[in-house]
């Protein structure tokens, strides 16, 4: 026996140390009777199942038959009763021995209460920090080191649609990876032999959407350091990135067309410009559109129409372009394209040419066919450029020239058309102070009475003293004026100093009826408050209304309707003359004498201009004439340049007339000479 060969050892170990048989302690060493709060005699008196809880006696009288029925030695721990009647934990280390000849069960007995109260006290730890996992709303999902899933909290389940049963103890990803993503998702998990941190992944949920999800993974260590799974706590990021998505698209694309707009087309050309510096010899072109009388289709079909044109627009261009060019629209009815890479310069103007041809079909807009062209300047890339907009500025300013020239066609860019846009802003910056430095000056032309040889009024014409250039014509500047909204100004310049002119002469010269014609632009004739103006100038002139005419042209008749005729009408009524200048030269214009207040039509030089060289040039002229006369209007020849002319117009029973042939525009004093001295032309 032990305790006889080693009887101080056993007694002295600081386990406990026994002999069971028939349940009885054969032998107990002291530590073990005093684990138990017995003495070893008291021990020995009694059976083993006494000193056992009551619940666990089943479960140690099982093990100990195990061994004694030749199982492997093992442990396993039960809960013992000492004397005091309180429990604690035992963990026994049992072996199979013969003592006497008959089976017996040696055993170590460690009392392990702590580390169980430790235990619980971790387990109760764990069992809490589930219930956090389980409940919270952030996703959560447990692995082992094989990638087999050992925990997914409610809120996973929810968002990938499945059961738990259909997720724990499954491979991560043949649960919810794409299968097209499979392979490469297993290989970056552990790219290095190590796991990422921090990354975003697509999940595919049970009906097969996607979710992109962003994850916080860490590594999960045995005692020994090695790992042994991992955990990963996730958020559904996937409503969030559409909508930062969805922004970001939408501030670079037009929310009307979706294509894309300015910002985006910058953007894009900017880096093809800094490509085009580093690699020398690729060519690309910019193109920037207007929509031919847009405006047009606005006023008379309405806004919406207007946008669908615009959006049917937006489907040509793509159409007529390869997969990397870009179309975008900068705004209103402008376009522009990119055209990455061309062979040649000329490639690009053939794209325009194919896009002029594309939009030659018309656009069914609310059941109504309508046909609308393009005007198009092309400005070529090349490494010079300073900056995106340079160019855009370039292809800007041949588009300006292309519209210029009668729109429907395409220009290409050339440095003389810079060089003149430069003069034209320094000419708009001097004609902006033009007025305020007095540098305006109005000369006259006489409107002669063919029956008398007498003049019978003036043309007031505009005419700019440049403190640099000297005289510039209204032909250079005027244009200018209109496209800048100087007109306005100039032009109400031009009505008071007429007037007052007008005025003074009368009194002057005692030519109570001398007439006085001013041109108005279309601009100045669509303010609201244009009759009052008129109204507020000859009170502070003093000129009659009925020595005042104003001259419009045809294209105010044709673009802005009811709102001209209740102008005019209410013009006329206060006296005012009302003549339609340069008629002949627009569209319709025989329809338009029924509806606007006209009392003059002047014959547009180009018509007068053929008297007497051609038999259908003096049938035209004559067809006005007659026209004329059947609508009770004045009819005033423009143009006449030679005595051959005059004398036509004299035939043809003409009454008034205009031209050099007759006296050119004159300053001021000259034409006061005239009058002064009774000039006259010869008479029929």
């Amino acid at each position: 026996m032990l305790n006889d060969e080693f009887p101080d050892l056993m007694q002295q170990a600081i386990a406990g140390l026994v002999l069971i048989q028939d349940d009885r302690f054969v032998y107990t060493n002291a530590r073990f009777a005093e684990m138990l709060g017995y003495s070893v005699e008291e021990l020995s008196r009694l059976s083993v199942p006494e000193t056992i809880h009551l619940e666990d006696r089943p479960r140690v009288s099982g093990h100990v038959r195990d061994r004694l029925a030749g199982a492997p030695r093992g442990h396993w721990r039960f809960r013992a009763v000492r004397k005091d009647g309180s429990t604690t934990h035992f963990e026994v280390h049992g072996k199979a021995v013969v003592h006497v000849g008959n089976p017996a069960l040696s055993g170590i007995i460690l009392d392990v209460s702590d580390r169980v109260a430790e235990e619980i006290k971790t387990q109760g730890a764990d069992r809490k920090l589930r219930e956090l996992l389980e409940n919270m709303e952030l996703l959560a999902v447990l692995q082992d080191a094989d990638g087999r899933v050992e925990f997914c909290n409610q809120a996973m389940l929810r968002v990938c649609g499945k059961g738990r049963d259909e997720v724990v103890g499954k491979d991560w990803f043949d649960t919810f990876v794409p299968a097209q993503d499979r392979v490469e998702r297993r290989r970056a998990a552990h790219q290095d032999g190590q796991r990422k941190a921090q990354t975003e992944h697509e999940i595919a949920t049970a009906e097969g959407e996607l979710r992109l999800i962003s994850w916080n993974v860490i590594d999960l260590r045995d005692e020994h350091g090695a790992v042994s799974g991992s955990a990963s706590i996730g958020v559904d990021i996937t409503e969030s990135r559409r909508t930062a998505e969805k922004l970001l698209h939408d501030a670079l694309h037009d929310s009307l067309t979706g294509l894309p707009n300015r910002a985006l087309f910058m953007d894009r050309l900017s880096h093809r410009l800094a490509l085009q510096k580093r690699r020398q010899g690729s060519v690309f072109s910019v193109l920037f559109l207007d929509v031919d009388r847009f405006k047009v289709v606005n006023d008379s079909l309405g806004h919406v129409r207007g946008d669908e044109l615009l959006v049917a627009i937006g489907h040509r261009l793509s159409a007529c372009l390869r997969p990397g060019d870009t179309v975008a629209r900068l705004g209103g009815d402008e376009f522009t394209i990119l055209l990455e890479d061309v062979a040649s310069e000329s490639d690009a103007v053939k794209v325009a040419d194919r896009i002029q041809e594309g939009l030659r079909a018309p656009f069914l807009l609310g059941g109504q066919e309508v046909f609308s062209g393009v005007s198009i300047g092309i400005a070529h890339g090349h490494a010079q450029y300073a900056g995106p907009e340079d160019i855009l500025r370039d292809a800007d300013t041949a588009l300006y020239r292309a519209k210029a020239q009668g729109r429907a066609r395409s220009i290409e860019f050339d440095v003389s058309m810079h060089d003149r846009a430069v003069a034209l802003l320094h000419l708009e910056t001097d004609l902006r102070r033009a007025l305020d430095r007095r540098e305006l000056r109005l000369h006259y032309q006489p409107m002669i009475s063919l029956a008398t040889g007498r003049i019978s009024g003036a043309e007031a014409l505009v005419r700019w003293l440049h403190p640099e250039r000297g005289l510039v014509l209204p032909g250079e500047f005027i244009p200018l004026a209109e496209e800048t909204g100087l007109i306005l100004p100039i032009g109400a310049w031009v009505l008071v100093e007429a007037c007052r002119q007008a005025r003074q002469w009368q009194d002057r010269l005692n030519l109570p009826l001398l007439e006085m014609g001013v041109n108005l632009s279309p601009k100045q004739f669509m303010q609201p408050d244009l009759v009052a103006q008129v109204a507020g100038v000859l009170r502070e002139t003093g000129l009659s209304p009925r020595c005042l005419r104003l001259e419009v042209t045809e294209s105010l008749l044709m673009d802005n309707g009811a709102r001209v005729a209740d102008s005019m009408s209410e013009l006329r009524a206060m006296g005012i003359r009302i003549d339609l200048d340069d008629f002949g030269t627009g569209y319709s214009s025989l329809s338009y004498l029924h509806q606007f207040p006209i009392d003059t039509l002047k014959i547009d030089r180009s018509f007068v201009s053929r008297i007497g060289t051609t038999e259908d040039g003096t049938q035209i002229v004559n067809t006005i004439m007659s026209l004329a006369a059947s609508l009770d209007l004045e009819v005033v020849a423009e143009g006449v340049e030679t005595a051959e002319q005059l004398a036509a117009l004299r035939v043809l029973n003409c009454p008034y007339a205009q031209g050099y042939h007759l006296s050119r525009p004159i300053e001021s004093g000259q034409f006061e000479a005239l009058l002064a001295g009774g000039r006259s032309w010869p008479s029929p």
